[in-house]
């Protein structure tokens, strides 16, 4: 049998493994009251820790009064913020259920970019309105581009926000009206007037749709209209929580044969759903892997779990700009 890794490199690689073991367990040792401490606490009830205080800066307020009575909690690890070097993506499994219900449902929170994308994000908004690093973000926000569209305006244009991200790449009137009107951080949803909104969620849009529009797309294709997305259910400060789908696409490599056909039928027909479709919009996966579709457990329903990089293009638009037989290029 042919040894892959040589024996010198095979115990150089185990002896780091254990030095990192070991690391990790010196930390927990040092840290173990705050360790136990946020183990006890639910810290999906802090302000800070879901970054409310950054708001308008932020992505939504739809279920803060859910967050902060305690209806959202941890899964297990998910309570070590020791932890939290190691989730890079800042994606959350936590257990969600109203006053009423007896049971709790699975759902995930996302913050929509790690660490250092956030960071970035603050700075940028500081140094667009102040020119510093940092700044409060609560003043700096009505300086920036994401306040430039102020109360006065009747629509959200596709000269205003093309190119801001893959959602508004090639934007139409039509798309951003959807859009607007879809909305799910405002309670004036179904209008889609712009001026409609308030000063705080026209900025909150605008700043979603810059940074990660992957909450917007949900919005506007819903999975309760048949979308294959994952269900959009609300946000808090820059903490998104969306429904739990089921393991991902991945943990199928060895599943019987005929499950596999089945993954990757439905995988075409998601694509054929996404390009023809009775609503006339073209939605391209620009970011296909197995890690962004999930497999219902109860279904085995193959739903889009990660809708960050999507290009959507409208196609009663193209055929409407044609000029005589001449077709223009979009």
């Amino acid at each position: 049998m042919w040894r892959l890794v040589p024996p010198k490199l095979g115990r150089l690689s185990r002896s780091l493994k254990l030095a990192a073991l070991g690391s990790l367990l010196v930390l927990m040792v040092l840290h173990s009251p705050s360790l136990l401490a946020s183990w006890q606490r639910n810290e999906l009830t802090d302000r800070r820790f879901l970054q409310l205080n950054k708001c308008p800066a932020c992505f939504g307020t739809s279920w803060c009064r859910r967050f902060l009575n305690g209806q959202v909690v941890f899964e297990a690890w998910g309570r070590l913020r020791l932890l939290d070097f190691l989730n890079v993506k800042n994606v959350y499994f936590a257990q969600y259920g109203e006053p009423r219900e007896s049971g709790r449902r699975r759902v995930v929170l996302k913050r929509l970019g790690s660490q250092r994308e956030l960071a970035q994000l603050d700075q940028s908004i500081c140094k667009r309105a102040t020119g510093r690093p940092r700044c409060d973000l609560l003043q700096a926000m009505p300086r920036t581009e994401f306040a430039r569209l102020n109360g006065d305006v009747r629509l959200l244009t596709p000269e205003a926000v093309e190119g801001w991200s893959d959602l508004v790449h090639c934007p139409s009137q039509r798309l951003l009206d959807r859009l607007v009107r879809r909305y799910a951080e405002t309670k004036d949803s179904g209008s889609f007037l712009l001026r409609n909104l308030k000063d705080s969620e026209r900025m909150q849009l605008l700043l979603t749709l810059a940074f990660n529009p992957e909450p917007l797309v949900l919005q506007i294709f819903p999975s309760d209209e048949g979308w294959p997305f994952a269900k959009y259910l609300g946000a808090c400060g820059r903490m998104v929580a969306v429904n739990y789908v089921g393991e991902e696409l991945w943990s199928y490599f060895n599943a019987p044969w005929e499950k596999r056909v089945d993954l990757a039928w439905q995988l075409m027909e998601i694509a054929e759903q996404l390009t023809n479709n009775d609503f006339e919009f073209a939605l391209y996966l620009l970011d296909v892997s197995f890690d962004n579709f999930a497999v219902g457990p109860r279904d085995g329903k193959v739903i889009i779990v990660d809708a960050e990089n999507v290009l959507v293009a409208d196609k009663r638009l193209i055929r409407q700009s044609r000029v005589g037989r001449r077709q223009i290029c979009h």
